[in-house]
């Protein structure tokens, strides 16, 4: 009896570690897709083209150098443009999103310049 209540925990344990695969992160954020404007003395928003991978996500925007950031949702065709935050030129900023079912890209960060394509960088 004892050998069978043991099999039995070893096979319970078996299906439910099973039914727990680990996800895959979703890919960073479409960098060619990005951008940041000038909103006024050293402050910039982050703007999103129409982009499919961005569509309806939340986007986050952290701004490393400066301990400031914003959150945006994306409209259904991925375009968006973030509230002013603190940044100039030169600064550290993180990005990744979310999606509604709460899967997570991997982060990127990038080197602030306001009208410059985004070139990813080294997060510090």
């Amino acid at each position: 009896m004892r050998r069978f209540r043991l099999g039995l925990a070893v096979t319970a344990l078996a299906a439910v570690a099973a039914c727990n695969t680990p996800s895959v992160p979703l890919p960073p954020p479409d960098l060619p897709s990005l951008g940041f404007i000038s909103a006024g003395v050293n402050l910039v928003s982050a703007q999103g083209k129409p982009s499919t991978e961005h569509s309806g996500v939340r986007f986050y925007v952290y701004n490393i150098s400066r301990g400031d950031g914003v959150i945006t949702t994306a409209a259904a065709d991925g375009s968006f443009t973030t509230s002013p935050f603190a940044g100039s030129d030169g600064d550290t900023v993180q990005l990744y999103y979310d999606t509604t079912s709460a899967d997570r890209s991997q982060d990127v960060c990038v080197a602030l310049h306001v009208g410059q394509p985004l070139l990813s960088i080294a997060c510090r």
